[in-house]
């Protein structure tokens, strides 16, 4: 009962920096803002698969593999940024 109301919190909170992100690329263009965007929203649909299909384990290869690539795409932004400049 608990774990569907945490995993609705998580995803309005995801929602919100996805939000933010995109708010602050289209004022500077940043790519950085933009990885983080698609990092943040591959969370999210990370979150919203666990809750859609009922998943109960994080190391199912479908879940992990989201979260994988999201974690790797900030790290992606991160290196991708520190060149640039």
């Amino acid at each position: 009962m608990m774990e569907p109301f945490l995993s609705g919190a998580i995803c309005l909170a995801l929602l919100t920096i996805i939000l933010f992100f995109v708010r602050f690329w289209r004022s500077t263009r940043d790519r950085l803002f933009l990885f983080f965007t698609v990092a943040f929203s591959l969370l999210l649909a990370e979150r919203l698969v666990r809750v859609g299909m009922d998943l109960h384990s994080e190391f199912l290869p479908v879940v992990y593999g989201l979260r994988l690539a999201a974690y790797g795409l900030i790290v992606v932004a991160i290196i991708d940024k520190n060149r640039r400049n």
